[in-house]
């Protein structure tokens, strides 16, 4: 049976140069979440290097949507689309997922910045999304060096998740529940301590059983027993989903 090709590569070549870790000076970090990450022109000069500018192409699978969510009405734009590769004899590799970028208003003003600017970023978030369901740029390929610094000492950053099934008890107090954060489906954890408080604060939002969409919060993402998990932190009232 001959072997499938992608510029004239065999496969197994191709998915190896492009999950091949960036080097250092491609990576940058998030002034805000200070999480590191790979730029979207890294990963089109990657694509570009190891299949070639004619064999892959991307593409929206549907329009950029403005949606609301939570009761505080917290506007995002949603985008969803599809990487293709294509082989030697042009029969597609696909990979699809969704996206979003928050809408960004300045404080005391109901006027947005800029949609503009958080569609371009919705559709950057799905495209960097795609290229990761290839191996590219991939978390603990595009930096084994903070990869190794988290494990040390984990960093409380900004994370915005999507929880994906209502919150479980933990033994001791607290809940927990399935989460999607960067591409990844995590276990959210939050301890007894801010799980009383949250109960405190925002009432029947934070109940066991309860299921809400989204979260924005401050937190410490770690490696448990193999497996790696958030840690929720805290957040003030905008936080609340």
């Amino acid at each position: 049976m001959k072997e499938r090709t992608v510029n004239g590569m065999p496969i197994r070549e191709v998915w190896a140069k492009l999950q091949a870790e960036f080097p250092s000076d491609a990576i940058k970090r998030h002034p805000s979440t200070e999480m590191e990450y790979i730029p979207v022109e890294k990963i089109e000069e990657r694509l570009n290097n190891v299949v070639g500018m004619e064999n892959w192409d991307f593409e929206l699978i549907a329009p950029v949507q403005v949606c609301r969510f939570g009761a505080d009405g917290f506007e995002s734009c949603v985008a969803s689309g599809k990487l293709s590769i294509y082989d030697d004899e042009r029969v597609p590799i696909v990979r699809s997922t969704g996206g979003a970028s928050d809408v960004i208003y300045p404080k005391n003003s109901t006027r947005p910045t800029s949609v503009a600017n958080a569609v371009d970023s919705a559709v950057q978030d799905v495209f960097k999304r795609c290229a990761k369901r290839f191996g590219i740029g991939m978390k603990g390929k595009a930096s084994a060096r903070f990869q190794q610094s988290s494990r040390e000492s984990p960093k409380e950053v900004v994370m915005k998740v999507t929880i994906m099934e209502p919150f479980k008890p933990l033994p001791r107090g607290g809940a927990k529940a399935k989460v999607c954060f960067d591409g990844e489906t995590l276990e959210l954890y939050i301890w007894k301590k801010q799980w009383d408080d949250l109960q405190e604060a925002y009432g029947e939002k934070f109940q066991i059983g309860r299921k809400l969409n989204e979260m924005t919060f401050r937190g410490i993402r770690k490696e448990y027993k193999g497996s790696m998990q958030l840690e929720f932190v805290s957040f003030d009232k905008k936080g609340a989903a």
